[in-house]
This record gives C-alpha cells, sequence and structure tokens, in this order.
C-alpha cells in the first residue's frame, strides 16, 4: 500500500535526485539523515551516578555489550538466547530513519551526521593530495548497526587464504574451515542461480541478495572482463578470482542493517535484552590491582550513569572506537598514555599496525551516449521512486555499485588471492550533483571545478571504475588526541607510503582500462576522462608517472581500519586480544569486532564482521554455560 509517509519519501527522494537547487536539498537530506527513528529504552529507572564506587544503586548486568556494530549485534542476539541472562547493548548513535534504507542514496550517508563519526585523518605526506588539508575523512557507523547503516552493503568475506593466515599467526579455531561455519549460520541467501551453493547458508538472520536492478552498461561491463579472460564466479564460493555482479546485504531492495536484521525482531521477546541508543561510553571500569573489568560508564542526555557487568564488559564498537575506548580506560601504549595523563592499567600496543584497504577514485571513463546510466532521464523516471516501495528499480543499487572484480597483479604475494578489486559503478563524481560523494571524501573545490564539474553540461553518460587494494603494504596508527573522551582520536593512515602500494593500484588501473576495450565495451566508444588534474598535468594522460600522481591526489580510505586490537598469543608483543579475543592482562574484558583482524582481507570487511560476532557468542557461551 503507497501510505502517506512513502508519499512524503517519494516527494522528498524526488526533490533531492531532480531539483537543480541543489544545495538546499542537500541540507534538507542531511537533517533527515539526522533525525533517529528508534529511542529503545527499556530500562528506564537508571539513576545517574558520577561516581565509580560499586553501590547498591548501581544496576547489574550478565554482559555489556558496547556498540551495535554487526559484530554487536549478533553478540546482543545470540547470548539473549538464555534467559538467564541480562544483556546490556549500549550504542552511542541513534536509530535509522527511512533514508538510510534506500541503497541508491548511500554517497549522501557518507557525509557527517549523526549516523557517521565524521573522524578526519592527519595530513598525509604520501597519499590525500586532492583532499581538504591533504586529510581524507574515514566514515564509520555510528548508530543501531554500525557501519551498516551507512556502507555500500557488499557482503564479500574475503579469501580462505586470509584466514588461514590467520591461524598461522597463532590464533587456533580461525582458519577458513573454522570460521565457514560462522559465515553461513548469519546467511540467508537469495541469489539466483546460486539456490543449492553449499558456500552459502539460508536458514540466517541476514539476508544477501543482488540488487533488484541492473543497467545494461553493468551487463556489458561483466562480458567484457570475461572476454579479456576473467571468469564469471561466486567471489563467496570456491574461487575468488573473476568478475561478478555485487552481493549485497538487503531485503527486498532495501538496506538490512545489522541491527534490523538481528536486534529488532527478538527484542519485544526477549525481557532480558535491553538497548540504549544515544547512550555514549566513555570508560570501561577497571579495578587496577586485580585487573577486572566490572562495567561500564556511559553518558546519555548529558547525565553520567555506571553499569556493572556480572561476568563480562564486551567491546564491539568497531575499528577505531574499540581501541579509543580502550586507550581512555587505561589499556594501550604505556608512554603515550602516561603523556596524556591517562593513568595505565595494562602495557599494550593499542591503536598500532592499523590497516586499511586504498581505493582510487579517479578513473572516469565517458561513453558515446546516454541513457545507459542509473540517474539518465530514460533509466530514472518517476515510477523508479513506487519501484523502490515494491522492492524493485533503480534506487535498490547501493550508490550506483553494480559489479565487483577480482584480479590478481604481477605483484601478488599468494596464487590464488586477489590483490586488486574493480569496483563497476554507473555514474561518476557528478552524478549526485557533487553533493554526495564529492563532500564526504573532501575533494578539493579547485580540483572538482576543473577535472569534473565540466561533466555536468555534457548529455554523455559516465561509468566508474574504483581500484581497491587490498593488501597493503602500507602500515598506520591511531593514537589519542587527550584524555578527553569527545576529542576524535589521531588516525594516522599512512596510505602510500610504500611504493609498491602505487604501482599495484597502478596495475588494477590498466586492468580498468583494458575492459573498456573489450569488444562488448567497445559500442559505447569509452574513453578515459580527459581533463588532467591540475597537480598533475605536467605528465602526459598515457603517461605511467601522471597516474602515480593521480593515485596519491585521489585515493581515499576503504572504509577497513583492522588491527588497531590486533588478535593474537600474548607473548606476541604486537598483539592486544587472546585467540578467544579476551584482552590480554585484563579479565573480564573481550573485543568482538573488526579492530582485532590481524591481517589485511581480499573483500569488504562488512562480512567478517557478523562472522566475528557469531563467533564471539560461541566462544563466551562456551565459557559461561560450563560454570
Amino acid at each position: 500500500m503507497f501510505t502517506l509517509r512513502k508519499f512524503a519519501i517519494s516527494v522528498l527522494v524526488c526533490a533531492i535526485l531532480f531539483c537543480s537547487s541543489g544545495d538546499a536539498f542537500f541540507f534538507l537530506l542531511k537533517s533527515l539523515a539526522e533525525t533517529g527513528r528508534y529511542d529503545d529504552d527499556r530500562f528506564n529507572s537508571v539513576q545517574p551516578t558520577y561516581t565509580t564506587t560499586h553501590t547498591k544503586d548501581i544496576p547489574e548486568y550478565d554482559f555489556i555489550i558496547v556498540g551495535a556494530s554487526p559484530a554487536g549485534c549478533v553478540l546482543a542476539n545470540r547470548l539473549s538466547e538464555n534467559p538467564d541472562w541480562k544483556v546490556l547493548l549500549l550504542e552511542a548513535g541513534p536509530g535509522e530513519n527511512e533514508f538510510n534504507n534506500i541503497p541508491l542514496l548511500t554517497t549522501f550517508l557518507q557525509q557527517n551526521s549523526n549516523y557517521n563519526w565524521g573522524d578526519v585523518a592527519e595530513m598525509q605526506n604520501n597519499s590525500c593530495w586532492g583532499m581538504i588539508d591533504q586529510r581524507c575523512s574515514i566514515p564509520h557507523g555510528k548508530g543501531l548497526g554500525g557501519s551498516s547503516l551507512i556502507n555500500y552493503m557488499m557482503y564479500t568475506r574475503g579469501n580462505p587464504a586470509d584466514f588461514d593466515r590467520w591461524a598461522a599467526l597463532g590464533n587456533p579455531g580461525w582458519s577458513y574451515n573454522d570460521v565457514l561455519p560462522y559465515f553461513l549460520r548469519s546467511e540467508s541467501a537469495s541469489l539466483r542461480g546460486l539456490e543449492n551453493s553449499s558456500y552459502h547458508g539460508y536458514g540466517g538472520e541476514l539476508r544477501v541478495e543482488f540488487p533488484r536492478f541492473r543497467t545494461n552498461l553493468a551487463r556489458t561491463f561483466v562480458r567484457g572482463a570475461k572476454e579479456i579472460g576473467h571468469k564469471k564466479i561466486d567471489y563467496n564460493g570456491k574461487s575468488q578470482l573473476g568478475v561478478s555482479y555485487i552481493q549485497t546485504n538487503a531485503m527486498n531492495g532495501m538496506r538490512q542493517t545489522a541491527y534490523r536484521a538481528f536486534v529488532e525482531p527478538i527484542l519485544a521477546s526477549r525481557p532480558n535484552l535491553h538497548v540504549k541508543p544515544n547512550s555514549r561510553v566513555n570508560k570501561i571500569l577497571i579495578n587496577h590491582n586485580t585487573k577486572v573489568a566490572y562495567g561500564v560508564t556511559y553518558v546519555k542526555n548529558f547525565r553520567h550513569f555506571d553499569v556493572h557487568a556480572r561476568k563480562e564488559v564486551i567491546i564491539t564498537a568497531g575499528g577505531i572506537n574499540s581501541a579509543q575506548l580502550l586507550m581512555l580506560s587505561g589499556v594501550g601504549p604505556k608512554e603515550h598514555l602516561q603523556n596524556i595523563k591517562v593513568p595505565v592499567v595494562e602495557n599494550r600496543p593499542v591503536g598500532q599496525n592499523m590497516m586499511d584497504g586504498v581505493l582510487f577514485n579517479g578513473l572516469t571513463f565517458v561513453l558515446n551516449e546516454t541513457g545507459q546510466a542509473l540517474l539518465t532521464d530514460s533509466r530514472f523516471q518517476l515510477h523508479s521512486i513506487a519501484d523502490y516501495f515494491n522492492g524493485q528499480g533503480p534506487l535498490t543499487v547501493p550508490g550506483g555499485v553494480e559489479a565487483l572484480d577480482f584480479l590478481q597483479t604481477s605483484r601478488a604475494q599468494q596464487s590464488g588471492v586477489p590483490d586488486i578489486a574493480l569496483i563497476f559503478s554507473t555514474g561518476s563524481l557528478v552524478s549526485d550533483g557533487g553533493l554526495g560523494l564529492r563532500n564526504g571524501k573532501r575533494i578539493k573545490t579547485s580540483i572538482y571545478n576543473r577535472v569534473y564539474r565540466p561533466l555536468e553540461t555534457i548529455p554523455n553518460d559516465q561509468w566508474t571504475a574504483t581500484v581497491m587494494l587490498l593488501h597493503p603494504q602500507s602500515r598506520g596508527h591511531l593514537k589519542l588526541r587527550n584524555a578527553n573522551p569527545y576529542n576524535a582520536p589521531k588516525i594516522y593512515t599512512n596510505q602510500l607510503s610504500e611504493e609498491n602500494d602505487v604501482e599495484t593500484l597502478l596495475e588494477g588501473i590498466k586492468e580498468a582500462v583494458r575492459i573498456s576495450k573489450s569488444a562488448s565495451m567497445r559500442r559505447y566508444d569509452a574513453r578515459v576522462l580527459g581533463i588532467p588534474l591540475p597537480n598533475c598535468d605536467q605528465y602526459p594522460l598515457t603517461d605511467d608517472e601522471y597516474w602515480r600522481c593521480a593515485i596519491r591526489t585521489l585515493s581515499s580510505t576503504a572504509y577497513q581500519q583492522l588491527g588497531a586490537c590486533r588478535m593474537g598469543p600474548e607473548e606476541d608483543p604486537t598483539t592486544v586480544v587472546s585467540p578467544e579475543l579476551k584482552v590480554h592482562g585484563v579479565h573480564n574484558l573481550r573485543v568482538a569486532d573488526v579492530s582485532v583482524v590481524p591481517t589485511t582481507i581480499s573483500g569488504q570487511v562488512g562480512a567478517v564482521a557478523y562472522m566475528i560476532g557469531e563467533k564471539a557468542a560461541d566462544l563466551v557461551q562456551s565459557q559461561w554455560n560450563s560454570v
């Protein structure tokens, strides 16, 4: 039924996408995106306290989960299955609203809002040359569902060899054969042609489906990749080298967040599970003498609360915030914590060894025709709004991304493991009027006006090959700015500090160009955008030096900060948590999210986050069910 609410959303979406007064409607969208839908707070009797002293007035739970990330939502579901365990899920951000659910609007969700922590990396010498202040944005989700609220919804698990490396580094129980059952447990696959695949699960809470709309241009890209020798594959199946349409976490064309998949359906029937959005945890309470974690301090509505845990505190705040919270609580590099006057509980390398994939965003192709991209008049009509509410149409395509091509360059370290992913999307930086991607990535106005704005005045369609470096050799780190929990951490990505990373991306660019010249793609006469970046125009566009310069200018985060709470044996001085995800040296405290990942992975991290949540739930249940 086409309700009044749906009609209102339709009008606003049309205005955003079609109105010439783009700036006004961008601010309208931003305002709407900042309004949370849920404020589920079942424990209204909690009284504020400004002391860390345990008193009878302080509420107690068996488990406190800090962060409603994908892993945190899975844990909340699995641990609350035991009616004798009282579980509290705390989240700093709000609940979703209707605009989070529309996949095509993903580029707008990367803006600063209540759903994005809005972190910005420190100035880089080797990358981010084309970004404001030479600082790249680091979007990561804040709200019920974590980054599943704002990401591109791509479900990619990585390569089996990735997890076998985890096990080889001293993490028994984390090999591919060990973790595959956890991927399958969460998944409810609805993938045409893969209905009987043993590599997919069909009874879980997390829907995995192909977008409900596909452009002819995307089909042509896949055919072109096949023509130059790339196999058509299921990249979550037996082999990962090849091309495929993307698999997304969506249900009937609508974004499915971790919260909606794992928590919302069971909340009413489990009185032992309490969820508190807009509740920011500022410190883990740890007894400095016994080194036992016994609760947390959080702030809600400008009031401070303490809450205690009888069994465990489990941090699932994501790749950056988990490390930040540990350090604020006294677990981290001793010298750094002493410098900012945080009392040291345990000296561990929290925030070090951070890894992040790299996206090169500057490879745009211009076609000799129109009517092929998502937002051109012939493909995006008013009826597309109604199609969306029926689970169909172009609004179901996440940010315009339609296909993935995993490939192995000559620099790959291991046979059968890709080191580059080509992410195909219809359109370019101008497809959203320069209001989404450009602002989200902080691209300088001078670059946008010189290179991309001219595309706004031509009728020709465009497509973009975003080149993703999967296994960078460069390593970054993060640290606290000071002891104030409300100050963002200092993030040093150190992207492209290793020359090999640039050269690998360069090979990926050349392969994308080769696809553009395939027999199928030649029908569009697609050509690389011929306007050089102003800081690289001393080189011809056909020269490798131009593209090396371009890579350092328009590369950005791949949204997967890994390793800041690295997993491994305690005797390994680079690790923070054990293979059981317990923080070394601190009792009753675990970290269970992508910050524990010890190596780079061959894909996006969303699927891995759900798997870690499933694995962590088994580890916790195994320990406490036997007590």
